[in-house]
């Protein structure tokens, strides 16, 4: 009887320490989140025999109280055969709630109400659970990569689809997205790599 008891305060109390620290998460503002701040990325695109380079971009437009404005310009792929891989460009506005990073509309409704992907909470660490655009997922890693010019410390979370997979290097510091790699498994495979490439945010040293 005394072991189901210890059981159930363990559970208890490990489910309210996670609802606490998740809680947590969604009270801060990034102080480097101003009403210019912008990220362009280079976006590379390699195939059987083929590269491709195109741009992704996103920039804060607007802030007023909780809410932030933002305009996001990037390159997916389109028709895919043996030869040829279509690259195709998406635009989209976005209102996101600065503290929580929830989407409360989009010119793309199927991102309405899910969890922005460009920047992460800082206060977390290696095994935490953090939710973006593509769900919840854990940080898997920690890795130091080289972009914008310096060498950055970077968090690491990683999905793993059947017919692709992503990984997403996220700046210790300041949360900001600096690198994806994602692989499509289409008729060809694809490797697509984003890096941060010009910014006005300040990282610091």
């Amino acid at each position: 009887m005394a072991i189901v008891v210890a059981l159930s305060i363990l559970i208890v109390s490990l489910t309210a320490g996670l609802y606490y620290y998740k809680s947590l998460q969604q009270m801060f503002k990034p102080s480097w989140l101003t009403s210019d701040a912008y990220m362009v990325y280079e976006q590379a695109f390699t195939w059987t025999g083929h590269n491709h380079t195109e741009y992704m971009a996103w920039n804060v437009t607007g802030t007023g109280g909780d809410f932030i404005s933002l305009y996001l310009i990037s390159h997916g792929v389109g028709n895919v055969t043996n030869e040829d891989v279509e690259t195709t460009v998406g635009e989209a506005n976005w209102t996101v709630n600065a503290f929580t990073r929830k989407v409360i509309s989009c010119s793309d409704s199927n991102y309405t109400g899910k969890k922005w992907a460009f920047w992460i909470p800082t206060n977390v660490r290696l095994g935490s659970w953090v939710d973006i655009s593509f769900g919840v997922n854990t940080i898997s890693g920690s890795e130091s990569i080289s972009v914008l010019g310096k060498q950055r410390d970077c968090w690491v979370m990683e999905y793993d689809w059947p017919t692709s997979d992503m990984k997403r290097w996220f700046d210790k510091q300041t949360g900001i997205c600096l690198k994806i790699h994602v692989t499509l498994h289409k008729e060809v495979t694809i490797s697509i790599t984003e890096t941060a490439v010009q910014t006005n945010i300040n990282f610091g040293p």
